[in-house]
C-alpha cells in the first residue's frame, strides 16, 4: 500500500489530507503529523487577542475552542491517520521522518506543509520584548496582558492612558488594532471610565499601509481606523524594541504599556536542517509548476513554507489561507494522478480576493470580478466565508456549532 505522509496541519496540509481521503479508497495510507492536537483557524486569531469579558473564561478554554479545531473532529470517519508529534529530522533520500519521541515514519510520497514563523527582520528586542502574534498562546498572552492593564486602570493603580504599540500594518496588524480599540472602548465605557481611554498606535515601515490594495480601499480602511481612535504611522521603520518602548529609525521614541509584533512571517527555520531540500535565499522551498519540490519526484510542498513564482507576474504567490487550500487540492490531485498513470496538473494561482475586518461588524472586502464591499455587508460576507471553510472541513452540525460559538464570543466587542 502506498504511504503518503503530510507534515503540518495548516490550511494546505488539512485540505490535502481530506482530498486524498476522498480520492483513494484502499490504495493509500494517509498520515498527517502535527505538533498540536488541533487545526488553528488563523483568520480569527486577532479576535482571541481582543476578546471581551475574559474574566468569565479564566482558563481560556472557550477562547481556545473558537479557533482551535481538534483534528479528531476533522478526520472523524476518514481513513486518515493523525499523529501528534514534533518532527526532529527528515531524510529525503530514505523517505523517512523522525519525531522527537523517537518514532520513525516511512513514506512513498511526502507533503511538506510546515508553515511559517514570525520574522523579526534582525531588529533588536523584538523576540525579547514584543508580544508575538502567530499562534493561540501568543493571542491568549496578549489578551491576558491587556486584561491586567485594564484592571490597573479600573483600580486607579494606573492613572495614565492605556498605550499599545503595534509593529506592522499588514492585514493582521490592522485587524488587531481595530478590534482591540473596540474592546477597550466597551470595557472602559461599561466601567464608567473616561472617554479617552487608550492610544493604539499602528506603525508601518513602508510608505503606506496595505500596498497591495487600491487607494480607494486603503482610504476606507484608514478612515475606519482613525474613527476607532487608532493612530497610523506610515513610513516609520522600527530600529529597536524595548519592554515599554519602540525606537524608530528617525530617532523618535514611542512609549507604551506593551508592544505587539505583527510585522511579517518567514519560512520555518527547520527547513534548513533537511539535507537535499532546495530553498530560496529567504529559506522557502523551491517548487515547480506542479508543486513538486525541485529535483524530487515524490516530494511536494504547500503553504507558507514554499515559494511558487506566479508565471503571470513573476512574483511569489502571497501566503494566504485560501492559496494554501488551493495548493493542497492540487497536490492531492497530482499524487492521485501519478499513482494512476495520469498527467499531473499545474498549479494556477489566484489571489485577487481579500477581506479585512476593521473592528466590530465592519469589514472591507475585495471580491471576485473586482467587486468591492465595505461596512456591515462586508462583515456578513466575511462570516459566510468563515462558515464555508468550516463546512468544508467538518461535519455540517459540528461546523455550525463552531461557527455559532465563534459568533457568540467574538461579537461582544461590538
Amino acid at each position: 500500500m502506498t504511504k503518503i505522509l503530510i507534515l503540518g496541519g495548516g490550511f494546505g496540509g488539512v485540505r490535502c489530507a481530506l482530498d486524498l481521503d476522498k480520492k483513494f479508497k484502499e490504495q493509500a495510507q494517509i498520515t498527517l503529523v502535527d505538533r498540536n492536537s488541533y487545526h488553528l483557524f488563523l483568520p480569527s486569531l486577532y479576535e482571541v487577542a481582543a476578546i471581551y469579558e475574559t474574566n468569565k473564561d479564566p482558563f481560556t478554554v472557550k477562547m481556545r475552542k473558537t479557533v482551535c479545531i481538534p483534528y479528531k473532529d476533522i478526520f472523524a470517519g476518514k481513513k486518515i491517520n493523525f499523529i501528534q508529534a514534533e518532527i526532529s529530522a527528515v531524510d529525503l533520500k530514505e523517505k523517512s521522518v523522525r519525531t522527537k519521541g523517537g518514532e520513525i515514519l516511512s513514506c512513498d510520497y511526502l507533503v511538506i506543509a510546515l508553515g511559517s514563523q514570525t520574522a523579526d527582520f534582525g531588529i533588536p528586542g523584538v523576540r525579547e520584548y514584543a508580544y508575538q502574534f502567530k499562534n493561540i498562546d501568543d493571542a491568549v498572552a496578549i489578551n491576558v496582558k491587556i486584561g491586567k492593564l485594564i484592571k490597573k486602570m479600573d483600580s486607579g493603580e494606573k492613572m495614565d492612558l492605556l498605550k499599545i504599540l503595534i509593529g506592522g500594518a499588514g492585514f493582521s496588524g490592522i485587524e488587531f488594532a481595530a478590534e482591540i480599540s473596540c474592546c477597550v472602548k466597551k470595557i472602559c465605557r461599561e466601567r464608567g471610565m473616561r472617554d479617552k481611554h487608550a492610544i493604539i498606535t499602528l506603525i508601518e515601515a513602508g510608505p503606506k499601509i496595505l500596498p497591495m490594495v487600491s487607494d480607494s480601499e486603503r482610504n476606507i480602511i484608514s478612515k475606519r481606523l482613525t474613527e476607532l481612535g487608532v493612530v497610523l504611522m506610515e513610513n516609520s521603520p522600527i530600529e529597536e524594541v524595548g519592554a515599554s518602548f519602540v525606537k524608530l529609525k528617525s530617532g523618535q521614541i514611542l512609549e507604551g504599556d506593551m508592544v505587539v509584533w505583527t510585522a511579517g512571517i518567514k519560512a520555518n527555520e527547520f527547513l534548513k536542517s533537511i539535507a537535499g531540500l532546495p530553498v530560496t535565499d529567504r529559506g522557502k522551498i523551491i517548487v515547480d509548476e506542479n508543486l513538486l519540490v525541485q529535483g524530487w519526484k515524490n516530494i511536494f510542498a504547500v503553504g507558507d513554507n514554499q515559494e511558487f513564482i506566479d508565471p503571470k507576474t513573476q512574483k511569489p504567490v502571497p501566503a494566504l489561507a485560501y492559496t494554501a487550500v488551493d495548493q493542497g487540492k492540487v497536490v492531492a490531485g497530482n499524487i492521485y494522478n501519478i499513482l494512476n498513470g495520469k498527467n499531473t496538473e499545474a498549479y494556477k494561482p489566484y489571489y485577487g480576493v481579500w477581506i479585512a475586518p476593521v473592528g466590530g461588524k465592519f469589514s472591507s472586502a475585495h471580491l471576485w470580478g473586482g467587486w468591492k464591499v465595505s461596512g456591515f455587508a462586508g462583515w456578513i460576507i466575511r462570516e459566510l466565508v468563515d462558515l464555508r471553510y468550516l463546512v468544508s472541513i467538518l461535519p455540517f452540525r459540528k461546523a455550525i456549532a463552531v461557527f455559532r460559538q465563534e459568533i457568540t464570543m467574538f461579537t461582544k466587542n461590538d
